[in-house]
């Protein structure tokens, strides 16, 4: 009965052994560095900074505050945590899915957290519209911007005021609301600084902004209902993936040879693999599902 818990030491155990890892992958990319710095060529660890440097790229894209060391650390524990868990249930496709898991689950964080900071955003830029459009009937885009912005909330008032400052300091508007749109990247962030762009040359097109936060407004309650139901469908699907350790233990009470049948049948094996299997299309559904919601 006690076998599966073995995992939770495995999983314990794979922390200092993820750490030696770390540790004499840190010490081979420092030397690597000092050696590139001095131009020596040692291919292997030059492919293993690239990646890392790689990675560290991929991580600001998601806007992740967390280092490309500790991120590898994390996969290193996934993999490590699955090999030795496909020892366990004598499993090697329940192995490979363990450690998959390892690598969408930080995904699926990052896109939460990245959903939630445009959530966010796009709440302040249905508030900016309506002042926006009014600021562009008495000065011009550049003041407009700046106003707005110190009439909204950060984080968009502080993109606004910013902008307000590239446009007084370049006096180029290609480039200024470019930078703009580097912190408004989501569809109607978008579509804000396309009409900005056009409304720089000709302030008659400053109505446009009225419609759009209209229309932003319209699908605002929408959106909010739908995150709100994704995240009630994941926490509800979560709770119902962690009933099968009680499910487990009951079982193993009942009939003593379960962890014989999971193990050593293929239909438990089977089981096995359909459960992680369910655990990692989760998140991969809701991927799909918010890369639908334009936000």
């Amino acid at each position: 009965m006690a076998e599966p818990y073995l995992l939770l030491f495995i999983a314990i155990l794979a922390v200092p052994v993820s750490g030696l890892i770390y540790f004499t992958l840190s010490g081979i990319i420092s030397s690597t560095q000092g050696l590139w710095k001095n131009r020596r060529n040692l291919k292997g660890a030059d492919t293993i900074t690239n990646w890392m440097l790689q990675v560290e790229k991929h991580l600001k894209r998601r806007k992740s505050r967390l280092k490309a060391s500790m991120y590898v650390i994390l996969l290193t524990f996934a993999v490590i945590t699955g090999f030795f868990s496909g020892i366990i249930l004598n499993n090697p496709l329940a192995a490979i899915l363990i450690a998959a898991i390892g690598f969408v689950i930080p995904e699926q964080i990052f896109l939460y957290i990245i959903l939630r900071q445009r959530l966010v955003k796009f709440d302040q830029l249905v508030e900016a519209c309506p002042v926006f459009a009014s600021e562009l009937q008495r000065v011009h885009l550049t003041r407009a911007l700046g106003n707005t912005g110190r009439s909204i909330p950060d984080p968009v008032g502080r993109i606004f005021r910013q902008a307000e400052r590239d446009l007084i300091a370049t006096n180029e508007p290609k480039e200024a609301l470019g930078r703009m749109m580097r912190h408004l990247d989501f569809y109607y962030g978008r579509d804000f600084i396309s009409r900005a762009y056009d409304c720089y040359y000709n302030s008659a097109v400053a109505p446009m902004f009225i419609d759009l936060g209209q229309e932003m407004e319209s699908k605002r309650k929408r959106l909010h209902e739908n995150i709100a139901k994704l995240f009630q469908d994941r926490l509800l699907s979560v709770a119902i993936l962690l009933m099968f350790f009680p499910a487990y233990t009951i079982a193993a009470g009942i009939v003593p040879t379960t962890w014989e049948f999971m193990t050593q049948t293929v239909a438990g094996k089977f089981l096995i693999c359909l459960y992680l299997l369910s655990v990692a299309l989760g998140p991969m559904m809701d991927y799909t599902t918010i890369r639908k919601m334009e936000v």
